[in-house]
């Protein structure tokens, strides 16, 4: 009684194919590109600020921790559940900037690092 329908999947060669050849999406992947490119240029210049702010925080978090009286261990699972916090953070930033910004994030942290 019911129908079976098989559908196959577009490889990613099609896709890509069809993604390019309509002109609105191929402009926005070049301009998502160029964003990524942007931002891992900056980022790699600015990532010893970035790294010295992290520290600092952390340092603060901690010492404001241990002032209230609390046991080492406790000071240490706090800071464990931060950063159980900021892994699920950066892998979801990581799925949500798949694709052009990545690649391009990658292509511009090798160019800040080379024209060092």
């Amino acid at each position: 009684m019911g129908m079976s329908v098989t559908i196959t999947p577009p490889s990613i060669n099609e896709m890509l194919a069809s993604a390019l050849s309509d002109p609105q999406t191929a402009i926005v992947i070049a301009i998502q590109f160029f964003l990524g490119l942007a931002l891992g240029y900056i980022s790699i210049k600015a990532i010893k600020y970035i790294l010295a702010f992290i520290a600092i925080l952390i340092l603060g978090t901690f010492l404001s921790v241990w002032s209230l009286g609390t046991s080492t261990a406790e000071v240490f699972r706090t800071i464990s559940n931060v950063i159980e916090v900021a892994k699920s953070f950066a892998i979801m930033l990581g799925l949500l900037t798949i694709g052009p910004i990545s690649i391009g994030f990658i292509i511009g942290a090798v160019v800040a690092l080379i024209k060092k």
